[in-house]
């Protein structure tokens, strides 16, 4: 089994420590407040659980070559993408929502109008896993 990590773009990382730092000063603010324990315990606990989920996905964005299946991990999500299926690979910089932690991705497309976006730091040994190369883009 090949594991590959996402690479990370320097203001995602920003971004994600910013949310975190946020959560624990929400968290100190709403503790030094003293009202209602219910509350007060809801919130924290929300907090919390919103910092485990961005560190989830932080250090979770992983992908894993194994027995011909590409596996994606990213926090809580999954996605499993057979090799065979794959129909063609893409240097993209596209913004939208992926399991990707990079804006320096690549557009797997396979099975029937499938496509996911991954971001891995090692794009070389990444496309060798899994027996493609990039395609140059048409635009």
């Amino acid at each position: 089994m090949k594991v590959f990590r996402s690479k990370i773009d320097w203001w995602v990382r920003l971004v994600l420590i910013a949310a975190v730092l946020t959560e624990i000063v929400v968290i100190g603010m709403i503790a030094m407040q003293g009202r209602d324990p219910v509350e007060t315990t809801t919130v924290i606990l929300v907090c919390i659980l919103a910092i485990m989920l961005f560190a989830w996905v932080m250090f979770g964005t992983a992908y894993k070559v194994d027995r011909g299946i590409l596996r994606i991990t990213s926090g809580p999500f999954r996605w499993k993408v057979p090799l065979d299926q794959i129909h063609s690979v893409e240097a993209t910089k596209s913004p939208l929502s992926s399991p990707a932690l990079s804006m320096d991705r690549i557009r797997i497309r396979y099975g029937k109008n499938r496509r996911v976006m991954v971001s891995p730091a090692d794009k070389a040994g990444f496309l060798k896993a899994i027996g493609q190369e990039l395609e140059v883009s048409k635009s």
